[in-house]
């Protein structure tokens, strides 16, 4: 299974999918994700997926946690791309320039533009 969403699909480049060598790339795992369902073993704190599929699961599903916590993409991304790990302000901007949203969209709403080519 591919990425479901669009955001879906940027969060992964920002965390480096698809770059050879990088942990999510390696690991099956696009959203360089700590803990999910699939999750059986680790890299240092990366999870490593059984599957790409299981990787683009286990992002959607984290997407749809947020969604349904009501999360705004702005709270999701500080939490997501915490400030003493990443470059926040930066990060927050690339996905919503490239959805086309604001900082205060809900995830929700985030959540219904599909994936396209990827990015």
């Amino acid at each position: 299974m591919p990425a479901i969403t669009k955001l879906a699909q940027l969060i992964a480049r920002q965390e480096g999918f698809g770059v050879p060598g990088t942990k999510p790339t390696r690991d099956n795992n696009p959203g360089d994700l700590e803990h999910g369902p699939h999750i059986e073993s680790w890299d240092g704190a990366i999870g490593i997926e059984p599957t790409l599929a299981d990787g683009w699961a286990d992002l959607e599903r984290q997407l749809k946690l947020y969604a349904g916590r009501g999360m705004t993409l702005r709270r999701m991304v500080s939490i997501y791309a915490p400030p003493n790990e990443n470059d926040t302000a930066a990060y927050l901007s690339f996905i919503c320039d490239a959805l086309g949203l604001n900082p205060d969209t809900t995830v929700e709403e985030a959540l219904t533009i599909p994936a396209g080519v990827y990015v």
